[in-house]
Formats: C-alpha cells, structure tokens, sequence
C-alpha cells in the first residue's frame, strides 16, 4: 500500500509522485496551518476522484512549503496527540505494523473495513490531554510520512520489521462513542487544571527547568516513560536552541528515580531511546554467567547491573580465549565499551576481574592498557596471546589521537582492529616481509607473529567524553563496530560499604575447568604465541542458525535506512559478535557442550541487537554534535549572512571556512543543517541557457508561522 522509497529531503513533488503512483490520492495543505491552498478551490472531489498525474505535479511543483496529505478511506488512521492518548492505543487496540511520528504524538495506520468516518474530539482549552484521539477514515485527510511538520520534525515512519506494509490491521468494529472512552488512565484529571510547564518552545536558561516540570506532571499520572520520551521530544524542537536529546534521557530518569522513591515504587529502568525494548530476559544470562553476574553485583560499591553484566562477560569471554571456536570459526574475544558518570561503578569490573583470576592464579592474563602503537600491541600479544585489558579514560584517549593526529596512537587502534578480526588466523605486522631483511634480524620479525590472537577489551569512560571524540570517520573506519556500547542510565548515588567476600567456588572452579585446554596442565601449548592453536569446537545446531540467518536479514534492512545518515557500519559486525556472545554463553552452561542451541543464541542475538541500537540511537543524537557545534554553528551563519545568494558546492570545496574542517566533517555538518530544516538545497538559474546551480541557503526562520 505504502511506497517507502522516499527521502525525508525529497521535494514535496517527489513525495506526492511516490505515493500518488503507487494507487493513493494526494492533496496538498499548507505546511502552516494544515488548510488547502486557495489555489486548488477545495478538495471535496479528490475523496472519490482521482486527479490526472499532470495535475498532482501543477499543484507541487516548485512548493515545498506544501505539505502532501493523503486521501483516507480505504485505510484509517488513528490520530494520538498526547503520550496518554498514545498509551491508551497502544493498550486498547490492535498492534499495527505502520506508524508514524508526529509533531505532537504518533499516527496509526489501520485497515478499514467498517467504513468508518472521519470525526474529531470536539476540544476546547480545558479538554483533558487523554482525549486527544481523532479518526481519520473515509472523507478525511492524513499528512503522509516523510513531510515535514511546523516545527521542523519529520513525519517518521516505525515500522515493525515482521510485518508486510501490505497487511495492515483490520481495526474492530467499534462505536464511535467507544473511541472516546479512555480507560488506560487515571480518571481524576482535572478539567481546569492547568499545565505547569509551557507546551511552546522556551529559550535558552529556562529549558531544563521546564522538561523536569513537563517529565514531572507526565510521570505524576502514571504515563508510560517511552511515551513520555516521544511527546518531549515534540516540545523540544520548539526550544530555542534544543536541548541534546541525551539531557532529555537524563530529565526523565532523575524525575522518574525521584518519584519512585518518594512512591516506594521499585526503580524503573529507562530505556536511552525510543521503541528499543530491553529484553526480559537481560539480567538473566544462561548458565554460569548469571552467578558471575550477582556476585559481580554483590561486591559493587556502586551497584550497576549493566556493567556487572559486562564484567560477567568479560571474564567468560577471556577464560575461553583461544582455546575454543565455533563451526563457523568464532572464538570467544569480545570488545566493550562502557560509559558511566565519574565514581559510578565502571573501576568495579576490573575490581571484580582481577579478584577471580588472582584466586584461579590465572593473573597473567591480565595486561596494562598500553596500546600506545602497532609495535606495542604486537609486544604484548607475543607474550599475552590470552588477555584482557581494562582501559581507564578510554573517551579522552579516542579524542587525543583524533586532535594530535598521534600517527602511532591510530596504528595501534588499527591493530587492534585486525586483532579483533583475526582470532582464528594470524597477526602479523604491517611491513611482515623478509626480503632484504639481514639473517640477524629475520628471527626477531617471525618471533612477532601471534597465532590466534584473543583480545577482551573493555573500555571505560564518562560519556561527555566518549561522544566527544565520536565522528563520522571513527565510525566509518570499523573500530566501533566492533563493540559492544553499554551506556548506563542510572543516577549518581552515594557508595556503599562493602567487605572483601571471596569468590564462589562455582565460579573458580569453571575458570581453572576451562583454562585447562584439552587436560593439558602445561601452560606452554595453551599461552604461546608461536604454537598454531588447534581449539575445541562447538557446533550451531540447526534452529541457531537459522535465527543468525533471520539476525542478518534484519540487520541488513536496518542498514538500507541508516545509510541515509551514514550509520549503516554500526552493525557490519552484529551478526559475529552475536556468534562470539553465544560461545561463550554455551560454555558458561555446560563446560562440555559440543552444541550451541537455539535458546543461548536467541539471548546473545537479543543482547546484541538491544545494544548496538542503543548505540545508534545514541550516535544520532550526539555524534553529529560532539566536538562540532562550534562549527555548525559557524557554518549556519555563513550561510544565513549570503542570504537568498546562499553557497554553491563549489564554494563549500573552496571557501576558507571549509578548508580547515575534514571533508567527512563537512558533509555531516551539511546534511545536519538540512536534516533540522536550517537550510535547504535548491536549484537556481543564472540566466541565459546554462545549466542551474546547486546552492545551499539558509531557511527563513518565520517560514513556517501562520
């Protein structure tokens, strides 16, 4: 029904093309105030005549201060204008695969088999927020998915990946007097009761006061957090300028934390971005991993229990290094990255590390955090082809080699890159040649190579300062892909006083059964870099690999719509580090396992996938920004100082503004400006028969007022 192949910067001709050829009728409104423009005489006819394609084209060509509405009737949608009308939907009605974000709430697209009409609750100043529901169906109009609204926010489609766009949800047969019954929330809503908070945008000085009034009177009535999350996101790009998304996320917890406690509630975990579930099942890892998990948690003085998880793991993912693989040549070496606020509980995974290999005598696998060059990783791997490292500060170490353009600093992050990719193979240096080498100096280079090396990374930082030194090269270079991003949420909280507590027997014992490699009790074969490791094997049955299969047709899809943002190598490696998580996860339920089943990889696919979107979703928000506002700001006016002249793509090449930025730097800052309706990209005629030039100009900032 839908046709989807549409760019939220494609012109209004382009988008009502789109769906006008793929069987709809499209209108246009005034971006403004949502009304027909005087020009098309009323739209009375196109509710059962479909214009000729010429005249869709008279009527947007050249306009894209028109917005494209579609023309319902065979479709329906729900139209949800506050977070408590949204949850009332997403309680009452069926699941639909087709929504779309709106500048205030969120559509949903149903089937229509009843016939229902087009109504509106009749509203007035004091109409309850809960009430906000319309019904858009035969005789109405629906603004389609990618125009963009008043407020610069794009109609965004979510669609539910397991679902065709063809099957939409027949809607049940209800009265329209059962559309306005709310019943999923509290009853005592005062009709005179007035918002403590404004609903239009506020300036600079007065926005963080009011997103904690807003988040506070939401939370007060029981509204969904996610919900919640998507209706500030709306008033937020009103604010002038708008807050980081990343301060909203941290309104809503300190608020929501608040309220519990006061309540006597038990805490709730808010999810760092929008429609990304945690999965139920996170803080219950398979087998050995969840008793690693609670003593890690036991032991904190700051309790975290995502970075608990982690150092969970990251303890099976170095006990298993090199000494096993899977049938599709995946061992267990896995990269973390963990971000919290100072003195909240991320030195408690090196605490809780240390502690268990130091009981299991096992501390050797256990290196500094010098990767200060390619030279040096190589060192290390000859003597610790098994290791973990715990790298303190690990934002402000990204930042300095990104700024000081530390050549050695950036070889030894490209090591360490091919390390990660070379557990089943072997590392050698850059220049590993022997040609014209003198036979002194020949034995020294081979001794360099590592067999199988197995690096467990985890990485530590404050999150100013990892999103800091983020950029559109470090993503598009592979290194981050290769993590898993574990940004924790929680508050900051004073430390507990806790006693030394020993470790599990359980957990010791696993570590020394795992390490022995095949009954060996010689350290030799299993820790030396020379030796071509022959490692023990567990299959993927059957059902597991075909959940990969499905993993990877996922991923696939995500990454046709993050290439629109250059996000798209954020999960080039979801699929491995799911296969790697699953090895682990086996050998942590049954030591002896020649097997990996459906259910451990289901875990490990759904811990993957939570977090890599989480990383997105996150990268989105703040990566763009990181280290750039100075600049995009810079750029802006520029752009807004040539006035209707605007800025060629020539000029961009040329001009000095741009000539001290990174041409990456340059295009992201560009498509930010276009992608936040700051400036636009329009053609213009120069006169005489030459082609029009592109040029950049900025977007009058009362454009969109009535």
């Amino acid at each position: 029904m839908f046709q989807l192949n549409i760019n939220e910067n494609d012109s209004s001709l382009d988008i009502a093309l789109a769906y006008f050829n793929d069987g709809l009728n499209v209108v246009p409104l005034q971006r403004s105030n949502k009304k027909p423009p005087s020009f098309l005489g009323g739209w009375e006819q196109y509710k059962t005549e479909r214009p000729e394609e010429s005249l869709v084209e008279s009527w947007f060509k050249d306009r894209d201060n028109l917005q494209v509405a579609l023309v319902c009737g065979k479709f329906l949608v729900v139209d949800a204008d506050s977070p408590e009308s949204m949850g009332w939907v997403e309680n009452n009605l069926p699941v639909t695969p087709f929504k779309v974000i709106t500048g205030k709430g969120m559509h949903y697209y149903y089937n229509n088999p009843q016939n229902y009409t087009t109504f509106a609750t009749r509203r007035t100043n004091d109409t309850p927020v809960e009430r906000l529901i319309d019904i858009r169906g035969v005789g109405g109009l629906i603004i389609a998915p990618y125009n963009r609204h008043a407020n610069g926010q794009v109609y965004r489609p979510q669609v539910l990946a397991e679902w065709d766009l063809h099957d939409f949800t027949d809607l049940p047969d209800f009265t329209e007097q059962e559309w306005l019954k709310i019943t999923g929330v509290p009853k005592n809503v005062s009709k005179n009761a007035t918002a403590p908070f404004s609903l239009d945008g506020v300036k600079e000085g007065s926005r963080n006061d009011q997103a904690a009034r807003f988040a506070g009177y939401l939370i007060s009535k029981n509204v969904n957090v996610d919900f919640i999350r998507f209706f500030m996101q709306s008033w937020n790009v009103q604010n002038n300028p708008p807050l980081p998304q990343a301060e909203i996320d941290m309104v809503v917890h300190s608020v929501k934390s608040t309220h519990d406690r006061k309540n006597q509630q038990a805490p709730l975990f808010v999810q760092a971005q929008q429609l990304i579930e945690r999965p139920k099942d996170l803080f219950n890892p398979p087998g050995l991993l969840k008793d690693m998990f609670e003593f890690c948690e036991s032991i904190a003085q700051v309790p975290q229990p995502e970075l608990s998880l982690v150092a969970a793991l990251s303890l099976a993912s170095v006990t298993c290094g090199r000494i096993y693989r899977t049938n599709m040549n995946n061992f267990s070496s896995l990269f973390f990255m963990c971000i919290a606020k100072s003195g909240q509980g991320k030195e408690n995974i090196k605490t809780f590390v240390e502690q268990i290999l130091n009981t299991t005598e096992h501390q050797n696998l256990v290196v500094g955090d010098g990767y200060t060059s390619s030279g040096a990783v190589h060192s290390v791997l000859k003597m610790r082809p098994t290791q973990i490292t715990v790298m303190d500060e690990f934002g402000k170490r990204l930042e300095a080699i990104s700024n000081q353009g530390n050549t050695n600093k950036e070889d030894g992050i490209q090591t360490l890159m091919e390390a990660w990719g070379r557990c089943h193979g072997t590392l050698r240096p850059d220049n590993y040649s022997l040609m014209g080498v003198q036979e002194q100096y020949k034995e020294q280079m081979m001794a360099r190579v590592t067999h199988k090396p197995a690096i467990t990374l985890v990485g530590l930082s404050v999150p100013k300062n990892f999103y800091k030194a983020l950029n559109g090269g470090r993503i598009a270079d592979g290194f981050l892909n290769r993590f898993m991003v574990i940004e924790s949420k929680e508050p900051r909280r004073v430390s507990d006083l806790k006693k030394f507590t020993k470790a599990p027997i359980t957990i010791t014992n696993w570590v020394n059964y795992i390490r022995r490699y095949r009954n060996e009790t010689d350290d030799v074969m299993r820790d030396n870099a020379e030796i071509d490791l022959n490692p023990i094997v567990l299959d993927f049955d059957k059902e597991s690999e075909e959940l990969l299969q499905d993993f990877a047709r996922e991923i696939v899809k995500r990454q046709d719509i993050l290439e629109r943002d250059n996000l798209e190598p954020l999960l080039s490696r979801s699929r491995e580090k799911a296969m790697r998580l699953s090895l682990l996860c086996t050998l942590a339920s049954n030591p002896d396992a020649k097997k990996i089943t459906a259910d451990i990889t289901q875990w490990a696919i759904n811990y993957v996938k939570y977090y890599d979107l989480l990383f997105i979703e996150a990268c989105r928000d703040k990566v763009a920004s990181s280290g750039n506002e100075t600049k995009i700001k810079q750029v802006l006016s520029f752009i807004r100082s040539r006035e209707q002249e605007g800025i060629s793509k020539r000029e961009v090449d040329r001009h000095e503004l741009f000539r001290s930025m990174k041409s990456y730097e340059v295009k992201e800052i560009i498509e930010r400006l276009i992608n936040a309706g700051e400036i636009q990209e329009i053609e213009i005629k120069v006169g005489g028969k030459g082609r029009p030039t592109k040029r950049f100009i900025a977007v009058d900032p009362n454009f969109f007022e009535e």
